[in-house]
């Protein structure tokens, strides 16, 4: 792991840089790759924001959103910043290719990472969000925020940690939120817009899944699905699927939940969530994913019901060696 300063030196020699975060972006990514972008732009950087897939509706409200590229945009670039993306193939294939060109690579992330794939790294999965680790890197860096800069940041902190419930929530995580708050963040608008406004889809969503929701013998297991079927019968993107994981692991009993989610035919999305015990991104890894300890996922081929039995089997084993 380098130092915070070796990135903060590597950004004041950078000119002209591409930040990027992850596919299928979520609050973290998107907050933290506009929190940082807006702010190196006070010190005279050009910026240029992608993603490898479009932002979802319910981050539109960021400030700079609409200057986030979908895929890879045109143009020079000395550095190539990715944020909240341990590994390349989560960057997409067109965004990952900039790995190979003549380009100085900064990884900035709070998932641990098997094999560093950028010039310099900075990893630090004690924290509860990418967006707690920008915010340090911009006090480092001595750049001043605004109330932009904080919104970006705070929706970072406020997804990533569930509206701060989530067991990696820390003290140091709520005094970067409250300091954020400080430069004018409505914090209360912020959430509203998160967590208590839905477009119809979700509820559509709803309608179809939870009738598919299951819990195993034991009540250790639960797991809820949304095949294609069901995708193409509400039009419902990939973004008003996200929260069907949390209903599962909302019955009381249940340690581990599974959301099986079929992008398109054969393709099948896994979400993991645990909520005391097992370190569900054990689980995930061994069907070539990862992630947290309490959140993981990953995607397999395959016929949705045969994905199931491959998936919930592996839990119900890592349940039982309680791990």
């Amino acid at each position: 792991m380098n130092d915070l300063k070796d990135v903060a030196w590597e950004l004041y020699d950078a000119e002209s840089i591409i930040i990027s975060g992850h596919v299928m972006p979520d609050g973290d990514s998107i907050g933290s790759t506009l929190g940082l972008g807006l702010a190196l732009e006070k010190i005279g950087k050009k910026i240029t924001f992608t993603s490898p897939h479009p932002i979802p509706e319910i981050y539109k409200f960021l400030p700079g959103a609409e200057r986030i590229h979908h895929g890879l945009p045109d143009g020079v670039y000395d550095t190539f910043v990715v944020l909240d993306c341990s590994v390349p193939d989560r960057l997409g294939d067109e965004v990952v290719s900039l790995l190979d060109r003549d380009i100085k690579v900064i990884n900035i992330d709070h998932h641990q990472v098997e094999k560093p794939f950028a010039h310099v790294s900075y990893i630090d999965s004690k924290a509860a969000s990418t967006g707690e680790i920008i915010f340090d890197l911009l006090k480092n860096m001595r750049i001043n925020l605004d109330v932009d800069i904080a919104t970006n940041l705070y929706t970072a902190i406020v997804t990533d940690t569930g509206s701060f419930k989530y067991e990696g929530t820390a003290p140091g995580t709520h005094r970067k939120a409250a300091a954020l708050l400080e430069y004018g963040v409505n914090g209360a608008r912020i959430s509203k817009m998160l967590f208590d406004e839905k477009p119809i889809e979700v509820f559509k969503v709803l309608e179809n899944a939870l009738p598919t929701l299951n819990v195993s013998e034991c009540g250790k297991v639960a797991w809820i699905n949304f095949d294609w079927e069901a995708r193409q019968k509400t039009g419902a993107k990939d973004e008003h699927t996200e929260e069907l994981v949390d209903y599962p692991r909302r019955i009381k009993g249940v340690e581990v939940a599974l959301l099986f989610r079929e992008l398109s035919p054969g393709v099948v999305k896994v979400s993991m969530r645990s909520n005391y015990y097992v370190d569900v991104s054990r689980v995930a890894s061994e069907f070539g994913g990862g992630g947290h300890k309490r959140a993981s996922g990953c995607v397999l081929k395959g016929d949705i019901s045969e994905v199931q039995k491959q998936v919930i089997s592996a839990a119900l084993e890592a349940v039982k060696r309680r791990v």
